[in-house]
């Protein structure tokens, strides 16, 4: 019986990606003649693919000690992360990501909402200075393009960096820009 609502549930998802790419498509030739600098294929695609893998409700928290974590512990200990930083957010599911090995794996939450990820994502860097959590890093699950990029954007961070050590660099968007 579950197997079944869980085969009924898949089909049904695969009949909304199947027409979510159809309408897309069509809305994007629409574009194309209309206004192609309007919009780029790029920001369709992106727009495409937030929409429908949504990752907009996940977060990534990397740093967090494995200490053979039952479902119950990491919970307990994602939750005190959250509290730390002022939220309480509702969360649907957490996982740890990856083959077990020497190092911490990353652990994906998936929350209710939008606003309670940004709003996490915003507070992020107060766990900084905080003696418990200073190896805890947040943040958004990304594509793996978008993980390409970022690394590509990291890597240049860090050379900015090593070669005008006395200025400080960030990333902006999609740039590495210097910081205030």
């Amino acid at each position: 019986m579950q197997r079944q609502l869980l085969e009924k549930r898949e089909t049904e998802i695969t009949a909304v990606k199947t027409t979510a790419q159809q309408e897309m498509k069509s809305f994007a030739s629409v574009l194309e003649k209309g206004c192609a600098t309007a919009l780029a294929p790029k920001k369709i695609q992106s727009a495409f693919v937030a929409a429908s893998d949504d990752r907009g409700c996940n977060i990534i928290i990397h740093g967090l000690d494995e200490l053979n974590d039952k479902s119950d512990e990491l919970e307990t200990r994602v939750k005190s992360i959250f509290a730390e930083l002022d939220e309480a957010p509702l969360v649907r599911s957490l996982e740890r990501l990856g083959k077990q090995s020497q190092t911490a794996r990353p652990v994906k939450v998936v929350l209710r909402n939008r606003d309670a990820q940004k709003s996490i994502l915003s507070k992020k860097s107060q766990l900084r200075g905080t003696e418990k959590n200073d190896k805890v890093y947040i943040s958004p699950d990304r594509t793996p393009e978008e993980r390409n990029v970022r690394k590509q954007l990291v890597d240049r961070l860090k050379q900015m960096a090593k070669r005008y050590p006395d200025k400080h660099y960030i990333i902006r968007g999609n740039e590495v820009v210097e910081g205030t």
